[in-house]
């Protein structure tokens, strides 16, 4: 099956299951009226270790098997369901490109993705999507996204969902799914505007930039939550499990200028997780520059975070102080009814960050 085929297509409601390197998130959602929704089913549960790689699914049988005894663990009635893949190998980047049609557009991007992966085009399913027909200054040409993955990614992805005894309706990209649930975080208005939506995972982080619903910039980055655990098991002299549970528990970021105090292991942790804190600044503020230089001087208006790193205490207080924009933890369940889902209301808003990219795929058929 290509995702690139699937992408837009709308067919029947299914469930979403996203693999992340620290946890396996299916949601099920109905949909009750215009951008309202019931949550039938959460299930999550961890990763087994080592069975992915740089996004890439290393044994499909394992995680294959894994996935199949949680859903008959969990009693979830599915047989269908929507995937996804991401990663630093996958590309969506916009560019220009002279007017043509759609049809002209599939036949000529594949040799313009020449220019841009860093794979072979025969390895990798391409897909052109027009953003803009004209571009102002520049009327000859138009702004297309190219979206690109590794054959590989994408078909061991959907081997893993048939070992689970799946029926895969689609495999989705990450940056497409996390859209759709921002439309139901945030009102009309501010969804018309630029938001930056940046997606904390535990292995990679990805910078995503939407202006009135399209995406117009995707960055993906090796800095997220494992980094932190990492440093806080180097200096506490930790395992990595008993260093995440800690991060969990004491973990904290301290703002400029407030006097209260932290114990002596919060203190530890915000001086140890600092330096990464300042380079993942970094990393935003650079994509931001970018999108910048190719807008002309467009700016972002609203930063959101998602991801289970965004639960980091003060994470989105701290990111508005240093980029100088409203930032807020993304609300995917905002308009979605979550009684009898399983998890108590407060539990299920505690989790809802992470399981953004689920949700955007598990409405995927909806919209």
């Amino acid at each position: 099956m290509s995702f690139l085929k699937e992408l837009f297509s709308t067919k029947i409601n299914i469930a979403g299951i996203d693999i992340g390197t620290s946890l396996i998130k299916i949601i099920q959602l109905n949909k009750t009226a215009p951008d309202k929704y019931q949550l039938v089913k959460v299930v999550l549960n961890s990763t087994p270790a080592a069975l992915i790689k740089d996004g890439i699914i290393i044994d499909t049988k394992a995680l294959g098997e894994n996935i199949k005894q949680l859903i008959s663990t969990n009693r979830f009635n599915i047989n269908k369901v929507v995937a996804s893949v991401s990663g630093q190998s996958v590309v969506m980047r916009p560019i220009n490109m002279p007017q043509m049609s759609d049809k002209e557009l599939q036949n000529a991007i594949r040799f313009e993705a020449e220019r841009y992966l860093p794979y072979s085009v025969a390895d990798a399913q391409i897909k052109g999507i027009i953003l803009r027909k004209s571009i102002e200054g520049d009327e000859k040409n138009m702004e297309v996204l190219l979206v690109a993955a590794p054959n590989e990614m994408v078909k061991k992805a959907e081997e893993t969902m048939k070992l689970a005894g799946l029926s895969v309706q689609a495999i989705d990209l990450e940056p497409f799914a996390l859209l759709r649930t921002l439309r139901l975080s945030v009102d009309a208005e501010t969804f018309s505007r630029t938001i930056a939506l940046i997606d904390l995972g535990a292995n990679t982080s990805s910078i995503n930039i939407y202006k009135a619903g399209v995406l117009r910039h995707n960055r993906t980055i090796g800095l997220a939550g494992n980094n932190f655990t990492k440093v806080i098991g180097q200096s506490l002299n930790l395992s990595f499990g008993e260093a995440e549970k800690i991060k969990k528990d004491k973990g904290i970021i301290r703002l400029e200028g407030d006097a209260t105090p932290l114990n002596p292991t919060a203190m530890r942790i915000f001086n140890v997780i600092t330096p990464i804190i300042s380079e993942l600044v970094t990393e935003i503020q650079r994509s931001f520059d970018y999108y910048r230089s190719r807008y002309r001087g467009e700016s972002v208006d609203l930063v959101v975070l998602s991801g289970g790193t965004s639960s980091f205490k003060n994470i989105d207080a701290y990111l508005k102080n240093e980029l100088g924009i409203s930032c807020q933890i993304a609300k995917p369940f905002k308009n979605v009814n979550t009684v009898n889902c399983g998890f108590p209301a407060e539990e299920i808003e505690d989790l809802s960050p992470a399981l953004v990219v689920a949700a955007g795929l598990a409405i995927r058929e909806f919209v």
